[in-house]
């Protein structure tokens, strides 16, 4: 020790005009935060009604009343469409609920026009942006003398393929129809298809005139147009309905791409997977679309409405190219060897049983990281979680703290701790549970979960299956210590009875251990019949002292039948003590410098007394700390002079100060209160502890010394 004694410190968020006060359904199902995405259309000669609406979540609207024409971009250079890799978009989408009175849709475009967010359908005539059944993306059909079609698709959007959502059959019949722009779904037999006499989804390439038909009529012309992979679901129905857009990209660019969109096939109520046969898959020619070959296209969503209207919306899920991510759900029945819970809803569970429910994230591609994912899942009724763990692709993991969750909770919220990306593509997540045992046979429904983050939106269902009654009583109990300490490398030895009641066969039992989480080999053992008809059986069990860590370990067991009933658990902790040793040790400690005044002094501590011990040895565990003067203090320039002084101890400020020399001096001591225990021991207050007892007689200079402490396993 040394002794001195002086003589003296994401993006641009692009906003949208709210016209009046809008707001977004309130039903809409739950979607991803958009503004900072999406730009209106800059197109000029008319106003614009695309907007995007505050709400639970933002929703993309193009139009809510008659005579309306809206576009709205992503942003070309953040959040494009590579054309030359797999994409995939997910979206909820809104037609008003006007059945025969809506008009006219809207339409999902890929597009490179020069025009960039101000591209749009324009008139021929006029020159005015086009709306009515050109939805704001197909040619303007209104050169109604000019035979040929490449007019038509000079009025179209550019470089452009174009999914429409046609909720307006324009099939006006001639001679009504003459100079009129409202003939593209009329049916002209061997011609074009009569599924679009109907409202419709299609799709097709908006600026090629090959995609346009004109008939004529007398000395006046009409256009039709060709429809590639018509779906006719019900459209305007007060329904939010959701779509996939899966888009595969060509082996080699450029070349032919398909495009497969998939409509009604989420649930807007539960948002469960429903298996929907709407669907179709086109080619699409990155060429057509992307004459530079640049791998890229703006995207967006045009719509329009004529004298008849609606109110079209997007919510989104999933935007192209940023986060290409899904999410899967998969029940085990833990007390029959983890038997996987059929998926097509026929799985058989015993009330009772311990059940794991596991929910696979996975990120499948995309330009950005899938982070701050909000786990929200919903639970099977009838199931109580005990605990959970998430476990990433890297390796590690993490408890699921249950936080707020109550057994009968229909719902469990966890926030990930980790982010998912190319580097680290996948988090599981283990819900541990015990099936309720209902007092009859029980059929529980699936659910349906939702895993969201800011750049995407995944959903996983669950199957539901059927909990059948346990009509017998299956009960443990333990005959040892429910609460142990052993020796690092050794372990315990834990016994128990297990006994039935209610059934009508011999009992053959399976001891079921879980470890700190971790489930443990099963082992079987026998039972006897006794008097009043119920079977008994003795267990024993050791667990391995290598699975044992160091503090505190928790193990649970419980007991099944063959017939798949099971007891409650038992739980005993075995602490693994550790051992008793400095945590840190301070190289040098010192004592305030001070002015001689021809008194006696006592000087304070100053600098770091930190001295840190550490007792993994279990709770209650004592320790005390002496302390020794080993070398006397000596001025440092003069080997010879001893301070005229002590060091001394005093347990409190009232309390008689001991002189500290070469025998040793209890300086503090410590009774654990938890099983790995740290604690300062010179934690002393100011003054008391060790501190410096300076004579009258004491001459100025620089002191050292030696401190030696000793740890010791003793009462307190």
């Amino acid at each position: 020790m040394r002794l001195r004694n002086w003589g003296i410190s994401l993006m641009a968020i692009l906003a949208f005009l709210l016209g009046g006060v809008l707001v977004a359904h309130a039903d809409a199902p739950a979607g991803l935060p958009v503004s900072p995405y999406f730009k209106a259309g800059t197109f000029s000669g008319g106003s614009n009604s695309a907007t995007v609406l505050p709400g639970q979540q933002d929703t993309v609207q193009l139009t809510d009343a008659a005579n309306q024409l809206g576009t709205i971009w992503a942003n070309k250079d953040d959040y494009y469409f590579e054309l030359d890799h797999d994409q995939k978009a997910s979206m909820w989408l809104y037609f008003d609920n006007k059945s025969g009175n809506a008009g006219d849709g809207m339409a999902f475009v890929l597009q490179n026009d020069p025009r960039d967010y101000a591209a749009v359908s324009r008139t021929q005539l006029t020159d005015v942006p086009a709306a009515g059944e050109t939805l704001g993306v197909w040619g303007s059909p209104d050169a109604y003398t000019v035979p040929g079609t490449d007019v038509v698709a000079h009025q179209a959007i550019q470089n452009s393929w174009a999914l429409e959502f046609d909720t307006f059959p324009n099939t006006t019949p001639m001679p009504s129809g003459l100079g009129k722009s409202t003939t593209f779904d009329t049916f002209i037999n061997y011609v074009t298809d009569e599924k679009t006499k109907k409202p419709h989804i299609a799709s097709n390439y908006p600026a090629k005139s090959g995609t346009y038909s004109k008939r004529s009529y007398g000395d006046q012309y009409y256009t039709v147009m060709f429809h590639k992979g018509i779906l006719n679901p019900s459209l305007s129905n007060g329904a939010w309905h959701h779509m996939t857009l899966q888009y595969t990209a060509p082996s080699s660019y450029p070349g032919t791409g398909q495009m497969t969109y998939t409509f009604d096939d989420k649930d807007p109520a539960t948002g469960m997977q429903t298996g929907s046969d709407q669907t179709a898959t086109v080619d699409i020619d990155t060429s057509t679309v992307d004459p530079d070959n640049t791998g890229r296209a703006m995207w967006g969503f045009t719509g329009a409405t004529g004298q008849l209207y609606e109110t079209n919306q997007v919510v989104f899920e999933q935007i192209p190219g940023l986060v290409d991510a899904s999410a899967e759900a998969h029940v085990y029945d833990r007390t029959e060897d983890n038997l996987e819970v059929p998926t097509n809803g026929t799985g058989l569970i015993m009330g009772g049983d311990r059940l794991l429910l596991q929910y696979t994230l996975k990120y499948e591609a995309g330009r950005r990281s899938w982070d701050a994912i909000k786990a929200a899942m919903k639970l099977p009724a009838g199931v109580t979680v005990t605990s959970g763990k998430v476990t990433y692709a890297d390796g590690s993991q993490e408890d699921v703290a249950l936080g707020d969750y109550q057994a009968g909770d229909d719902e469990l919220d966890y926030p990930l701790q980790k982010g998912l990306s190319a580097t680290n593509r996948t988090a599981t997540v283990s819900l541990y549970a015990t099936a309720d045992n209902p007092a009859q046979n029980t059929v529980v429904a699936g659910t349906t979960s939702h895993f969201t983050g800011p750049l995407a939106i995944a959903t996983a269902d669950m199957t539901g299956f059927q909990v059948y009654h346990s009509a017998v009583d299956l009960t443990t109990a333990l005959t040892s210590a429910n609460h142990v300490t052993v020796q690092p490398g050794k372990t315990t030895t834990v016994t128990g009875t297990a006994t039935l009641k209610g059934a009508t066969a011999n009992a053959a039992f399976t001891l079921h251990p879980t470890l700190n989480g971790q489930d443990i080999a099963t082992s079987s053992f026998d039972s006897t019949k006794q008097a009043d008809g119920s079977y008994t059986g003795k267990f024993s069990y050791q667990p391995l002292a290598g699975d044992l860590h160091t503090g505190l370990n928790t193990l649970t067991l419980y007991v099944a039948d063959a017939s798949g009933n099971a007891s409650t658990d038992v739980t005993v902790l075995i602490n693994v003590a550790g051992i008793l040793s400095y945590a840190t040790v301070p190289k040098t400690v010192s004592f305030a410098d001070t002015v001689l005044t021809g008194q006696a002094q006592q000087l304070a501590r100053q600098g770091n007394w930190q001295l840190q011990v550490n007792d993994a040895r279990g709770t209650g565990s004592k320790w005390q700390l002496t302390a020794q003067l080993t070398q006397p203090m000596t001025a440092t320039n003069a080997p010879a002079t001893r301070l005229d002084g002590d060091l001394t101890y005093q347990a409190s400020a009232t309390a008689t100060p001991v002189a500290i020399d070469t025998i040793g001096v209890v300086v503090a001591s410590h009774q654990a209160t938890s099983d790995d225990d740290t604690t300062n021991a010179l934690n002393w207050d100011a003054d008391a502890g060790m501190l410096l007892h300076v004579n009258s007689s004491a001459v100025s200079g620089t002191y050292e010394g030696e401190i030696t402490w000793n740890l010791a396993n003793a009462p307190g």
